[in-house]
């Protein structure tokens, strides 16, 4: 990334000695590079190629390496880099686009007029600065990467509407990087069905069996294969998680039984749940998340009648929208469930804040799968309430209720409808009902 012929170049200036705030120079410098890090070899390689279209769409829940993906591109990527570490204060259209001309006039001179605007307290942000800075960023000769990263965290409308501007102004041969939490501020259909976007999600930054072996021996933890293989089930190839489930068993967790003894209740997850998720949302959506942690699977009419809530369904779209760790079950956006070690710390939260309404919670699940139709479903929240009549209702079929389908097939192979006893219910029955009296 040779830039010194761009960089000799005469920079533009600010008008009157500068911009009417203070920069944060270390805003614009892209991360370093730690030793020991899992190499995204296979994601770095997709970026590179030069058909990569315009757009750069990197988006997953905190701790899946977004930012660590692109300082790997940058290190191995032969064009130059502009980079923007967005923050709050980045809700200022003027301060936003400050930072992105500053970025981009270290790779090659941005016009003057741009600064000029920037600068002018009667300029226009979407009739003056937007219009100049994307003549500016088109009319660019050498190729530039320019990363705007959390960008999840501008939630300005004005400066969402403008970063959509910029992004029909990308000259050939560069990319504009949007990294962030949640959908970016662009209009991702109408660029996927041009096909200007590539877009890198969760199940891209997840780390596989391999990566996690790597992760967990270059942190020191030495276990067997099936160990591994247990410990990357659990944490979904969520790297955070792997690396906290490294630092555990460093501090004395047991590596006879890794798989088994972490989970999300582990206080080093609990914290890092608590202080990058939970921390951002409301009290009333952290009770909703908490209640409805009892369910193997969501929906909204679910939610609705378990935590007798109307209006979960837009409650659970939004959350799902802000990537809370809800995994999506269909392509419709109706049924979601939790990563694992979420859900495992959500229900350590509610059994130490509201015990007692487990039962409930988990007696409305099951009379809510049973009028669905969902009577495999229905049987082991009966089960798991410890509601004995109910449970042994639905084994010898009485309550069988063919409603139809209510959502989509499970991972375990349940039918989700209407079966006859012979087909589960007795060894299901015999497996399960120990639980179940126990209670």
């Amino acid at each position: 990334m040779d830039g010194s012929d761009v960089r000799e170049q005469p920079r533009a200036s600010w008008p009157e000695g500068g911009p009417a705030f203070d920069l944060l120079e270390s805003k614009l410098w892209g991360p370093p590079m730690r030793a020991g890090t899992v190499r995204r070899s296979s994601l770095v390689e997709r970026l590179v190629r030069d058909d990569v279209p315009p757009i750069v769409s990197v988006v997953a829940p905190a701790g899946y390496g977004k930012t660590t993906l692109l300082a790997q591109w940058a290190e191995r990527d032969g064009k130059e880099f502009a980079w923007v570490s967005l923050d709050e204060k980045d809700n200022d259209p003027k301060v936003l686009f400050t930072y992105v001309a500053q970025a981009l006039d270290a790779v090659q001179p941005v016009d003057q007029r741009v600064f000029d605007a920037l600068s002018s307290p009667a300029s226009s942000v979407p009739g003056s600065v937007v219009p100049r800075l994307g003549t500016a960023f088109a009319a660019m000769t050498t190729p530039v990467v320019l990363v705007l990263d959390d960008v999840h965290l501008v939630r300005n409308s004005e400066c969402r509407a403008a970063l959509s501007v910029l992004a029909d102004h990308v000259p050939d041969g560069s990319r504009l990087v949007l990294a962030g939490r949640d959908e970016p501020p662009v209009q991702i259909a109408r660029l996927r069905a041009e096909g200007r976007v590539l877009e890198i999600g969760l199940g891209d930054l997840s780390l596989t069996r391999h990566e996690a072996a790597f992760l967990l021996r270059t942190a020191e933890v030495t276990l067997g294969e099936d160990d591994v293989a247990e410990l990357h089930r659990r944490t979904e190839g969520w790297p955070v998680g792997l690396y906290l489930a490294a630092l555990y068993l460093r501090e004395g967790g047991s590596l006879a039984r890794a798989a088994l003894s972490f989970g999300g209740d582990d206080r080093l997850v609990s914290e890092y749940l608590e202080s990058e998720f939970l921390e951002r949302i409301s009290q009333k959506q952290r009770v909703f998340l908490m209640r409805a942690a009892v369910l193997e699977r969501m929906s909204g009419p679910l939610c609705e009648a378990v935590l007798d809530l109307p209006g979960a369904a837009a409650a659970l779209t939004n959350l799902a929208q802000s990537n809370l760790l809800l995994v999506p079950l269909d392509q419709r956006g109706q049924w979601y469930r939790y990563h694992h070690l979420f859900r495992d710390m959500l229900q350590a939260e509610l059994e130490r804040h509201e015990p007692d309404l487990i039962p409930v919670l988990r007696r409305r699940a099951a009379s809510w799968c049973l009028h669905n139709g969902l009577l495999e479903e229905a049987l082991e929240y009966s089960m798991a309430a410890g509601d004995v009549d109910a449970a042994a209702r639905l084994s010898n079929g009485s309550e069988c209720r063919p409603t139809g389908r209510a959502g989509p097939p499970r991972s375990s192979g349940g039918s989700g409808g209407c079966t006859t006893k012979a087909g589960w219910t007795d060894t299901r029955w015999s497996l399960c009902w120990p639980r179940c009296s126990s209670r």
